[in-house]
């Protein structure tokens, strides 16, 4: 099962999106590298960011909330998909009118605790 599809199946369960079709024009996906390649190490990382909603260690996955924002009063969601020394990470940021990039500064907030 690909990422996007685990995420937003976990978020439609938790009552945080109702469609998953249109949902899934509002996620955005990145490949890195990661410091150390253990599940305990991806949980550590992103402790502080968010809460952490599901953990899958057979599946060596990982979605979180994460606050980010001017003020950090907005939540995206993110699955953090470990494979070896690598993960794949989505993240769904519904955006409103404003165009912010959530999606991209979420990425690049896990970026600096991952890699």
């Amino acid at each position: 099962m690909d990422s996007i599809s685990t995420l937003l199946k976990c978020l439609k369960s938790k009552r945080i999106i109702n469609d998953i079709a249109s949902a899934d024009k509002e996620t955005k996906t990145e490949q890195i590298a990661l410091k150390k390649d253990e599940d305990l190490f991806i949980r550590d990382a992103i402790t502080g960011l968010g809460n952490i909603l599901k953990e899958d260690l057979e599946n060596h996955y990982y979605i979180t909330s994460v606050k980010t924002g001017v003020l950090g009063n907005v939540l995206t969601y993110a699955i953090i998909q470990r494979n070896e020394a690598s993960a794949e990470i989505t993240v769904y940021a519904h955006e409103g009118i404003i165009k912010q990039k959530l999606a991209d500064k979420t990425i690049e907030k896990l970026k600096k605790v991952l890699c």
